[in-house]
């Protein structure tokens, strides 16, 4: 392997930088910002996990199609799981069923589940494991910090 085929390319380092901000202004905002904001900031945090948790169920997906074998069940409906454990912490915490501490937690381990996956499949570009871990702990960075806030609530 040439040692510029594992170089993470400059756009997939801005990309996964900016949608880590998000992360960080929402999380800065709930657990800095004025209580009037905290359910706001809250919302956002999970609207935003929801998004990036579909977003990486389809570069799974997306990486499954393009692979030269047949497209694997298993594979597949893990891929779909990942905006549907998404979209279900989001409800869950809108319909009031969980609480602030309940729904971070359930993102933060939904990363930290998708980037194991990630990170042991041999599939997708050689950079992409080293990239994922970095991007996921800054997401988990984030996470942790809005967790401690609503744990202290």
């Amino acid at each position: 392997m040439r040692q510029s085929s594992t170089r993470v390319p400059a756009s997939a380092w801005t990309l996964g930088i900016l949608s880590l901000a998000p992360f960080y202004i929402t999380s800065a905002i709930y657990c800095y910002g004025p209580p009037r904001l905290n359910d706001v900031a809250l919302l956002a945090l999970g609207g935003w996990s929801a998004v990036i948790l579909a977003y990486l169920g389809g570069i799974r997906a997306g990486l499954e199609l393009a692979s030269d074998h047949p497209p694997r069940w298993w594979s597949m409906s893990l891929s779909l799981l990942t905006p549907i454990a998404g979209f279900g912490l989001l409800y869950g915490a809108l319909s009031r069923r969980f609480d602030a501490a309940w729904e971070i937690s359930g993102f933060l381990l939904a990363f930290l589940l998708i980037w194991v996956w990630d990170v042991r499949d041999i599939e997708g570009p050689a950079w992409r494991p080293r990239y994922r871990t970095l991007i996921t702990a800054g997401a988990a960075i984030a996470l942790a910090f809005a967790l401690e806030q609503a744990l202290s609530m």
